[in-house]
Order: C-alpha cells, then structure tokens, then sequence
C-alpha cells in the first residue's frame, strides 16, 4: 500500500511538472510565432502549437 501511495505521489507531481512545462513552452512559441508570423507559413503553425499547449497546461491545471 505505501509503494502504491509513493508511486501515485509521484505521478502527481509528475504531472505539475508537465504542466508547468507546457505552460512555459506554450507561451515562448506563441511569442516567437507572433513575432515571426510575417516569414515563413512554419512560424503560424508555432502560434497554433503554442496555444494549444497553453490550453493543455490550463486543462491539467483544473482539479480533477
């Protein structure tokens, strides 16, 4: 029973990891999307990935 509580304590804090990491990375390549959307086609796909990951972290952030 302690490994199973051990092993879940660690997957949630696995989790805030995740998302924390989402969030961070969401946001820079919105950031460098925007900036550079005028370039290349590649640079607006960054704009979609970035928020999309910015929703994931908002998703993981809600209690569940």
């Amino acid at each position: 029973v302690t490994i199973v509580l051990s092993i879940l304590e660690g997957m949630s804090r696995m989790g805030f990891f995740v998302m924390i990491f989402s969030m961070i990375l969401g946001i820079y390549l919105t950031i460098i999307g925007i900036s550079r959307r005028k370039r290349n086609y590649i640079y607006k796909g960054l704009i979609i990935v970035g928020i999309f990951l910015i929703l994931f972290a908002v998703y993981l952030a809600l209690p569940h």
